[in-house]
Parts: structure tokens; sequence; C-alpha cells
């Protein structure tokens, strides 16, 4: 009887073990829709939300690591009095349970940039579903359209910059990419000036069989601080903000000669770039010192070692500067010079704040100190000199 009651309880006991392996919530990927961009607009006072969404077997690698068939994408369009009833409207015709953890992009229109953005985006930081590393654009363009941009070989769009734009900015850097967490963690930072990379369509660069093929860009940043866009800055009033960049992995330079004329052109990288402020009659006033390295990719001229690091030097200080007037000029501090003075005397930023009196000014950049070592020219090597080069910086800034 008792080798029954044993029997019997061993039987149940595999029963129980056998059910508890089973899968009972799991959902197949067919039975999803993932989300895997989302844009945010505002129209005639109401929130209008877009969402990317994509067929996830464009996105699997194939024997030939392309597609025949260009991906299909959908795209979704609602509104709501808020930016969370925006979201929700999105669920009357989703037809499956959505799936928000595989966002990759999150593009903010510069309507909603122009005013209180952080509280724009209140909802996504609360939903647990959504992580804290998509990346974040601005942009002034239809957000549908940039949602529909092809990539290119038929592949899906996360091979796009908008999902996946580090490896461009390695090849050519720029604007730096910024993700949702420093974003938000920048944009509540006293005194510092957030650079949210503004994405766009260009439209003439390539084709495909002699057709219009047109692919997305970053082609300028939004400044914005205390959580209110400054304005709009295309790349060419930013000529100087990749020299201010420790993150820069390679930018050229153009450099000419005494006659005006083009000489070469250097690739330079990895800035080492030092902020001082000094305190002149109660204002602050900085002085930039950069050091780059680089080489020489083209030579059009003669020129030795020490007058190219000269030229390079000399052109990437004219660069920040000019950068930094375009900034002021816009009452927009483009180098967040205003947070060295926040973290290194509270007490006297504070001060300035509460008075009329702007904190920055042309005049609060005093001198700009750049020096640039050539390591070599590629095939063609350059006549040594000992040390970098660069030129007098005595009333660089004021010059």
């Amino acid at each position: 009887m008792r080798n029954c009651i044993i029997i019997i309880k061993l039987i149940w006991l595999t029963v129980m073990l056998i059910m508890l392996t089973g899968c009972w919530d799991i959902k197949e990927i067919q039975d999803m829709n993932y989300i895997t961009a989302i844009g945010i607009d505002q129209e005639d006072g109401d929130f209008v939300v877009y969402t990317q969404m994509m067929d996830f077997t464009a996105v699997a690698k194939t024997e030939t690591g392309k597609a025949e068939k260009p991906p299909q994408v959908w795209t979704s369009k609602t509104r709501g009095k808020t930016f969370d009833m925006a979201v929700n409207a999105i669920y009357d015709s989703a037809q499956v349970r959505t799936s928000w953890s595989h966002i990759s992009c999150i593009l903010i229109s510069d309507t909603v940039l122009k005013s209180k953005v952080l509280t724009k985006l209140d909802t996504i930081g609360r939903y647990q579903e959504i992580r804290m590393t998509p990346w974040v654009y601005g942009t002034n363009e239809s957000i549908e359209q940039l949602f529909n941009v092809p990539a290119f070989f038929n592949l899906s769009p996360l091979n796009t910059i908008a999902h996946e734009p580090s490896e461009e900015y390695k090849q050519r850097s720029y604007i730096v990419p910024i993700r949702y967490f420093d974003f938000m963690a920048l944009i509540t930072e006293p005194a510092s000036t957030v650079l949210l990379p503004n994405l766009s369509i260009d439209k003439g660069t390539w084709s495909l069989n002699q057709k219009e093929n047109p692919k997305l860009v970053i082609n300028g940043v939004y400044a914005i601080s205390e959580v209110v866009s400054k304005g709009f800055f295309p790349n060419d009033k930013l000529t100087g903000l990749r020299w201010m960049e420790p993150d820069t992995k390679r930018s050229h330079v153009m450099i000419t000669n005494k006659s005006g004329k083009y000489a070469a052109n250097v690739v330079l990288s990895n800035p080492k770039v030092r902020k001082e402020l000094s305190i002149v009659n109660g204002m602050p006033r900085f002085r930039i010192n950069v050091k780059l390295g680089g080489n020489v990719v083209e030579a059009l001229d003669d020129m030795n070692k020490t007058e190219m690091e000269n030229q390079a030097a000399a052109e990437v200080r004219e660069e920040i500067i000019s950068t930094y007037k375009n900034g002021i000029a816009s009452k927009t501090d483009l180098y967040s010079l205003e947070h060295v003075l926040f973290k290194k005397d509270t007490r006297l930023w504070k001060k300035i704040h509460q008075s009329s009196v702007q904190p920055m000014d042309a005049g609060s950049l005093e001198t700009v100190h750049v020096e640039v070592h050539l390591d070599h020219a590629g095939m063609k090597l350059l006549p040594h000199q000992d040390g970098p080069a660069a030129p007098t910086t005595k009333k660089e800034a004021g010059s």
C-alpha cells in the first residue's frame, strides 16, 4: 500500500514538472506588431504621433545578405489632446498586440522643440517597454516621409542613419549623434546647450536606374537651452563644432597656400579640448586650447610639414571662432562655455542671471589656441620637423 502511494506521488510530481516547463504566455513573432521608430508633432493644439513598423523578415539576413524586394514599411498617424492619448489611439486599429521595446529612433518636430520639450516626452520616460537608448533627432520635414526613405540594396530602414548613425559618424565626424538618455540628462543641466541633430532628406545625391533615390542626411542641429529650442543651425554655420568635440574620429579640413589656393586636404581626429575660465570685471572670459592629430590625404602643392601644420591650425582656429560668433549672433552658446562658469563659480553665474546682463557675448571668448600634429602624408613623406606647430594666439579671438 505504501509503495502505491509513493508511485502516485511520483506520477503527480512528474505531471506538475512537465506543466511548469510549458510556455503558456508565449507570443509568436508574427502575432506582434513591433514599433521601430516614433515621431512626435503638434498640429492645431493636438499631439500627432507617427510610428514606423516593418516586416521582420526584411531584417533577417538572407544567404546573399541582400533582399530581392524592397522591405515593407508601415507607418501610422494618430492624434490626441496629450501625447499618451495619441499613442493609445494606435491600438484602435493595431489588429494584434503592439510591442514598443524595439524602438531605436525618436523624431521630434521643430514645432514641438519650440515649446517646453521635456513635458512632451514624459510618457516615453515613464513607459517601461521603451528603452532609454534610441537615437534622438529633430526635424522640420514630414516625419511620415522620413520614415519611408529607403535604405540601400533593399535593406530594411534599420540600416539607415536614423537607426544607426554611429558608423557613418566614425567616417565623417561632423554632428555628434545623441541617444535618448544623454538628451534627457543634458536638457535639464543648467547653463548647458544641447545640440540635437536635424534629420532631413537628401534628394539630389543618389539615383537608382537614373531615377531619384532619396536618402537620409543630418544637415544641422537644433540648439536647445532651458528646455526650449533656440533655433536651427545648418552645417555651414557649425564648421568649428567638430573640433570642440572629443569624440571626433575623422574630419576633413582644406588648407591653402600663401596665394590663397587650395594646397592640401588634411584629415584630423581626436581633439584634446581644454576650456579655461577667468573673471574680468565680474564677467566670465574664456580661453580654448585644442590639440589635434591627423594626416594628409591629398597634396595639391609643395608644402613642408611645418607649413601644413600651421595652415591646418589656423583654419581650425578660424572655424572655431566663426562658429562661436554664429551662435552668439543668435544668443546661443553653442560650446556650452557658460556651463564651465556654472560649475566653477555658481554664485557668480546666479548673480549674472538675476541681472539683465547677458552672460555670453562676442568678447567672452578671449583666445583660441590650436596645435596640429600631422603623423604622415600617405605614400608621400613630408619633411620631418620636431614638435607640433601652432599660430600665434595673442588677442586671437578679437583679431
